[in-house]
């Protein structure tokens, strides 16, 4: 039950719970709890608003390929805070393979794009980057917010 709930809320958040219950065959006091308990185990982790970026005026996603010239723990958790303090980065994943970091990031135009790139490795040039790799996005063919939940073991015990 609580996959079916999940599933609804993937689609849409904002459902009144009425109708959110109904569609799954629950009570809304039931449903209620199970959402509830799920927020506190932290299966559900927030609830957002999918923007337009398009419409506000960001129009270049780039993907950051980058390699380090040393595999040092230290230098990981120095690059991970770096990341986390630049609000272009959407995503930024440690990673296996030829490259150490993976980042999606979202610019308005070009020039911020290059500009970003620029300061980016100039502020941060102590950082011992082996190589470092960009592309941009010329279309989106797909993009999801919904994880596949068909075969997830999850039961969040009413």
């Amino acid at each position: 039950m609580d996959l079916k709930i999940l599933g609804k809320l993937q689609k849409d958040c904002d459902q009144s719970l009425e109708l959110l219950s109904d569609s799954v065959g629950l009570s809304s006091t039931s449903c209620y709890r199970r959402i509830r308990r799920m927020e506190s185990v932290g299966i559900i982790k927030a609830k957002v608003a999918v923007l337009d970026e398009r419409k506000l005026g960001i129009q270049v996603t780039a993907f950051f390929l980058i390699k380090l010239d040393r595999d040092s723990q230290d230098i990981d958790r120095k690059m991970q805070h770096i990341l986390s303090t630049h609000p272009e980065i959407q995503d930024c994943y440690l990673m296996t393979g030829e490259f150490d970091f993976v980042m999606v990031a979202k610019f308005r135009d070009a020039a911020e794009y290059t500009e970003y790139i620029y300061r980016f490795l100039e502020t941060y040039r102590d950082i011992p980057i082996r190589t470092y790799s960009s592309t941009l996005v010329v279309r989106t063919v797909k993009k999801s917010y919904e994880l596949p939940l068909q075969g997830v073991g999850f039961c969040s015990r009413s």
